[in-house]
């Protein structure tokens, strides 16, 4: 037993005041005896106890109304485990994620996860503060609120095509409820829980601000799949953008599902009308051919059946279309590179021409970088390690912050990571150079060797970007010249990078990086968004394509995808929750779940049950008042003394 406001229970010393009245009432006075009310004497005496007895009671019923209302006012607290608790910080992390979409019956699975969070604040007071996360839109800024407040940001809440990052999401609710400096805290965690949303890393560790935040996770949902089917990947011309007026293929590829329950029908889709349609067996690809196309941008998508999870039954795709590049070379790039170029140009896919109109320029050495500063430019490694002082040099005279520098330690080493669209796993690298640029230089690393170096680097330095290649092309410094991936390689270095840029794969919710003469994007719904082109675009909320304008001219067609750890839907046991979130309430049972958060609670608050007593005690207390009053009014007349 405890009491929430105890400075009012010094309202029960107004218990005095009946008291005080009733002693006041019981004072002595000099009775005189008129001889002819004498026979009234025997009367009173009769009915003296009885008034005693109601006198009595009347004041006992008046003590207990104050003290009852002062237990009241003072908030009077039985222990168990009712609704009272301290004023408490309540950040409640709502997983609106894609996979939130999912069909369960009738409902979607935000549905019951909504439905689960407002149960969570059931016993909220005024007096607290909760905080909405939405883990499917990590761009949302969360700010404290009422409890009903939280419940309108609740109720309002759709699914995000973007991943749900739950472990981030904790750690930022512990870092919330520690700032808020309440009396209690604790974080509820409202989740389909799927494995794919934490990070396979221990938890804070104990000395972390908020590590000690209690977290209640609600474990109400039946397992979802482990098999969902969805589209994997919608690959066009094997990573290479189209040639105008030239036939290509997009290769599909559907993952998950059940390899025994028969093929799925896959349908393409180019500017809004079908150009293919094949069946596929889950786990395996189908190729799809397309095409020609005229110079310009290509978009579309490919589908399959929907299943429960519908949104990553759909993926998105925007190509641009160009005529064959041409190529020029402002020095020996070797036999191997030029039997390639050679190949190409018999095949139509490239062209070579002179520096002057060249869209890409293979630069051995660094040779002519200066020459044509517009075109997309190609550092090509010496063999002989003298001539790095004059490639660094002509990267100086470029503008350009990278260096090439001798590597010491030497030895034979693999590709350990690659952004390029070309099988490289099978190239062992003999003789590299290490590419070396002061912190914050602009770069991107596409190819990196299995010791940790650097080997192939796009710089979007300059007046136009460009490629460094940490190694000659030649059978002595790789095996690459020797290899099935050389043709490929080169290819993309002057078709795919040189022709279209470089592209990372962006997933809904990810960073898009834009053309730097941008100015607006539109997005899948029509909306248009002020941007600015040296900036990314940080809000994708919706998967589709996206339009980069600078004023009303097209710029750039993006395709956004659903990412594909959404689609892994296999859900987090209780053991492996406790091994990234450590300490922490599990509750799989729905209906504990409205007792099991607030977690401070300190038992019933009885003031309703005590002012329902006080009010019984008063009509209780007016009735014997009155019915008093009424005896003594309907008692027999005095008789005159006469």
């Amino acid at each position: 037993m405890s009491f929430l406001s105890p400075w009012f229970l010094l309202a029960a010393t107004a218990v005095a005041v009946p008291l005080a009245l009733h002693l006041f009432h019981r004072h002595e006075s000099r009775r005189v005896v008129f001889p002819a009310l004498r026979y009234l004497l025997r009367t009173e005496k009769e009915h003296a106890r009885r008034i005693r007895l109601r006198q009595l009671l009347l004041l006992l019923l008046r003590c207990a109304v104050v003290v009852l209302l002062a237990l009241a006012g003072a908030r009077l607290v039985v222990s168990g485990r009712g609704a009272a608790h301290p004023p408490t910080a309540v950040v409640v992390i709502l997983d609106n994620s894609l996979s939130s979409g999912r069909v369960l019956g009738e409902d979607r699975v935000l549905d019951r996860l909504k439905a689960a969070a407002l149960d969570g604040l059931a016993a909220a007071t005024p007096e607290d503060r909760v905080w909405v996360l939405r883990a499917g839109e990590p761009w949302d800024v969360a700010v404290p609120a009422t409890p009903d407040e939280a419940r309108v940001r609740i109720r309002t809440t759709e699914p995000s095509g973007a991943r749900g990052d739950l472990q981030s999401a904790v750690r930022r609710a512990r870092q919330l409820v520690a700032d808020a400096d309440m009396a209690a805290g604790e974080v509820h965690l409202v989740s389909d829980l799927q494995a794919s949303g934490f990070d396979p890393t221990p938890r804070e560790t104990p000395e972390a601000e908020g590590a000690d935040v209690p977290v209640v996770v609600w474990a109400g949902l039946e397992a979802g799949p482990a098999d969902n089917r969805y589209l994997l990947e919608a690959e066009i011309g094997g990573g290479l953008p189209p040639l105008a007026n030239r036939r290509t293929e997009i290769a599909v590829t559907l993952a998950g599902g059940d390899p025994q329950g028969g093929e799925v029908p896959v349908r393409l889709f180019v500017d809004g009308r079908v150009r293919g349609a094949a069946a596929v067996v889950p786990g395996a690809a189908a190729v799809l051919p397309v095409g020609p196309f005229p110079p310009g941008w290509v978009e579309g998508y490919v589908e399959a059946d929907p299943d429960a999870l519908r949104d990553d039954d759909r993926r998105w795709f925007a190509v641009p279309v160009r005529p064959p590049p041409t190529v020029a070379l402002s020095g020996d790039a070797g036999v191997f590179v030029s039997s390639a170029l050679d190949v190409l140009t018999d095949a139509g896919r490239a062209r070579v021409g002179s520096p002057a109109s060249a869209d890409v320029l293979l630069a051995p050495a660094g040779a002519g970088l200066d020459a044509v500063p517009d075109a997309r430019r190609v550092v090509l490694a010496p063999a002989d390690p003298s001539l790095l002082p004059a490639v660094n040099r002509r990267l100086a005279d470029a503008g350009l912050d990278w260096r090439l520098r001798a590597d010491a330690g030497g030895g034979e080493a693999g590709i350990a990571e690659s952004a390029v669209p070309v099988e490289l796993d099978a190239v062992r690298v003999r003789q590299r150079y290490l590419l070396e640029a002061p912190a914050g230089t602009p770069g991107t690393v596409l190819v990196r060797l299995s010791d940790g170096t650097p080997w192939i680097v796009a710089v979007n330095g300059g007046r136009a970007p460009l490629l460094l290649v940490g190694s000659p092309l030649d059978d002595q410094a790789s095996s690459l010249p020797v290899d099935a991936a050389m043709v490929p390689l080169v290819e993309w270095i002057v078709t795919g990078w040189g022709a279209g840029g470089v592209r990372a794969p962006t997933q809904v919710g990810g960073a898009l990086p834009l053309p730097s003469a941008a100015t607006e994007v539109e997005t899948p719904d029509g909306t248009r968004l002020p941007v600015d082109g040296s900036l990314e675009l940080r809000t994708t909320r919706l998967a589709g394509i996206y339009r980069a304008f600078r004023g009303d001219s097209l710029l750039e067609l993006l395709a956004v995808n659903p990412p594909v750890s959404e689609s892994m839907l296999a859900a987090l046991t209780e053991d492996e929750a406790e091994a990234r979130l450590g300490e922490m309430a599990w509750v799989d049972n729905p209906d504990r779940w409205s007792r099991e958060t607030f977690t401070r609670r300190q038992g019933y608050e009885s003031w309703r049950i005590l002012l329902a007593l006080a009010l019984v005690l008063l009509l209780l207390e007016t009735w014997v008042a009155a019915s008093g009053g009424q005896r003594r009014s309907s008692a027999t007349p005095v008789p005159s003394p006469s």
